[in-house]
């Protein structure tokens, strides 16, 4: 059943994403980064209800908590805000492939914050991550749709602030449940856009005249913490990032069917090998989660 659970999660998030790059021609990224943490707390309410009323979540809260949900809504602001307008300039199955890479960024950095040596297994991970990412961005003289520089900036920003946010998310679990910890992140990133979108006159309007879609959004945003978090009490956190990395190949199958884009099939083999390269560190971190001693 956890497998199962990761692989529907891998679906909600692929809809998640395709919801996204919809929405990316008719609103701008700020407003739709927005409306991603606002259309999503109503279900938070529910889903938290029902969890108090079952007595699965006792709401207990640990010292530090407000420090890392501060730091994780913050970075989740910014790694959400640079995705939602990557997509107004690039194409699906880029921008989802360019964000899919934080875990490799986070490899990369985390030497330099820790003082951890890269592995040899590691290093041939980035450089298969590398050639695949490489694939997807390659362009032929001929392309009719060039990729904008813009979509990959914003994208790998998103990775970056992304790869942050993972390890402040690691830490904010440990002060509450990850139901708890995920509503507040919500709230809170939510409350740090605010005042961007109150920049612009109209925006607001912008959430009411396209709520469905953002409703759709944020029940998919739920189902997929949900799920997710239903798979982790039966499989290792590894596992289930690992199988939800299907997503990306997910993505770039939408990116063909519903948008057209172009070059699929080399996409597709460059999406192949970011998402080898993604598990297989995955992996390594199963076996050091395994090493004894």
């Amino acid at each position: 059943m956890g497998i199962i659970a990761a692989l529907i999660g891998a679906l909600c998030s692929a809809a998640k994403e395709i919801l996204s790059k919809q929405l990316s021609g008719k609103v701008d990224g700020t407003v739709s980064t927005f409306a991603s943490f606002l259309y999503a707390l109503p279900y938070y309410f529910v889903v938290l209800l029902l969890c108090w009323a079952c007595g699965w979540e006792d709401f207990h809260l640990a010292p530090g908590f407000f420090v890392w949900i501060v730091l994780r809504s913050l970075t989740d602001s910014f790694a959400e805000w640079f995705r939602m307008h990557a997509y107004a300039y690039g194409d699906l199955s880029v921008v989802v492939s360019l964000f899919s890479l934080y875990p490799i960024i986070l490899l990369i950095t985390s030497p330099l914050i820790t003082g951890d040596a890269l592995t040899v297994g590691g290093a041939v991970s980035v450089i298969i991550t590398i050639i695949g990412t490489s694939i997807i961005l390659y362009q032929p003289r001929n392309s009719k749709d060039p990729i904008h520089p813009k979509a990959i900036l914003l994208s790998l920003a998103a990775a970056v602030f992304f790869s942050l946010n993972s390890c402040f998310d690691r830490l904010a679990v440990q002060t509450a449940s990850p139901l708890v910890s995920g509503f507040t992140m919500t709230l809170l990133a939510g409350l740090f856009i605010l005042p961007i979108m109150l920049r612009k006159a109209g925006r607001f309007s912008e959430l009411k005249n396209h709520r469905k879609l953002f409703l759709q959004r944020g029940f998919f945003e739920i189902a997929f913490m949900t799920i997710k978090l239903y798979a982790l009490t039966m499989l290792q956190a590894p596992y289930v990032v690992g199988i939800q990395r299907i997503s990306v190949l997910l993505s770039v199958i939408s990116g063909r069917v519903l948008f057209k884009e172009e070059h699929f099939v080399r996409r597709m083999i460059g999406a192949v090998l970011v998402v080898v390269g993604v598990i297989s560190i995955v992996v390594q971190q199963l076996m050091l989660m395994h090493k004894p001693g």
